[in-house]
């Protein structure tokens, strides 16, 4: 019974940062193989499942744990001891966070950008193959206990199908909240004081915008029916629309977002020019800027775009 590949991710997106894959324990290797699949979908989507979790795979057994955005994952014989397998992913974990910078972790973007790291790797885990003279360093009693008192989450094959996965509400899972959500077309990197200055402007100016239609459409039901009242609160409402779609593109990648941004830029000053004898000109300027600032932060602000399915 031995520990054989282990991998390292990052929970939010499920990146992979590091692995093992030496298979000369094994004398399965095909096997293992798959399993190594396996466990590469599972830090994929790691971040739907419980902070503390197995999955049994015929002769192999994947053991995982999960904190600080991070999931690790150990694959070993189905009879190698859980407790040990456990004990492995803690000290794994904790000389991982010792070696790496966290912001070195969270600005990685290409996979296996630490594997500089499988040289400590391959040393715990020869000190772990050797379970006699581990079982004898550690308390099994207690590390036993621990695990009755607080088991590990039993991943099914159900939750590995899209759609699929453990209650992320439950008590022993972790949430993880992005800014920009996983979209078909990639995800946007971390946000910047640049994109929350720009949310900040357009939202401002969206409110500005949709009061005064309503304060527009009021006063065209005091006075009597004119329809230029009515079409310029239309522009006013239509205008802070748009100016919300900004503030989507901004925080959602879209596949044509950059397209979608001129059109969205174009109509804002099509809106103010129809709006001229509304706004002098200072109101008139600070409302185009903040426009032409949102196109541009959409137009830089950069994308993690879908990544390969690499291989050691």
């Amino acid at each position: 019974m031995s520990v054989h590949n282990i991998l390292i991710s990052r929970t939010s997106d499920g990146l992979l940062l590091t692995a093992n894959t030496d298979a000369r324990t094994c004398s399965d290797p095909e096997e293992l193989k798959k399993s190594f699949n396996q466990a590469k979908l599972l830090a994929r989507i790691s971040s739907r499942i419980p902070d503390r979790a197995t999955y049994v795979i015929d002769q192999f057994t994947i053991h995982m744990i999960s904190a600080l955005n991070l999931t690790y994952l150990v694959i070993c014989d189905s009879n190698y001891p859980s407790v040990l397998a456990f004990t492995f992913l803690d000290d794994v974990q904790r000389e991982f966070l010792q070696s790496n910078e966290r912001e070195r972790v969270e600005s990685v973007t290409r996979p296996y950008a630490l594997i500089q790291f499988d040289t400590a790797l391959q040393r715990i885990k020869q000190r772990y193959n050797s379970t006699r003279s581990m079982a004898s360093k550690l308390n099994l009693s207690q590390l036993q206990e621990e695990i009755k008192l607080r088991p590990p989450h039993m991943i099914t094959p159900e939750e590995l199908r899209p759609g699929g996965g453990a209650n992320v509400n439950s008590t022993d899972s972790q949430t993880h909240f992005t800014l920009a959500i996983p979209k078909r077309y990639g995800n946007y990197l971390p946000i910047n004081l640049l994109v929350v200055v720009s949310i900040c402007l357009n939202s401002l100016c969206a409110v500005l915008n949709f009061t005064r239609g309503v304060a527009v459409i009021n006063e065209a039901h005091i006075e009597d029916f004119a329809r230029d009242h009515y079409q310029n609160a239309a522009s006013f409402i239509f205008c802070s629309f748009l100016l919300l779609f900004q503030v989507y593109l901004m925080c959602y990648p879209r596949k044509q977002r950059k397209p979608l941004a001129c059109a969205t830029l174009g109509s804002v000053c099509l809106c103010q020019l129809y709006l001229w004898e509304l706004r002098n000109n200072v109101q008139i300027f600070f409302h185009v800027t903040v426009a032409c600032y949102g196109t541009f932060v959409i137009f830089t602000r950069p994308v993690q775009e879908k990544l390969p399915q690499y291989t050691l």
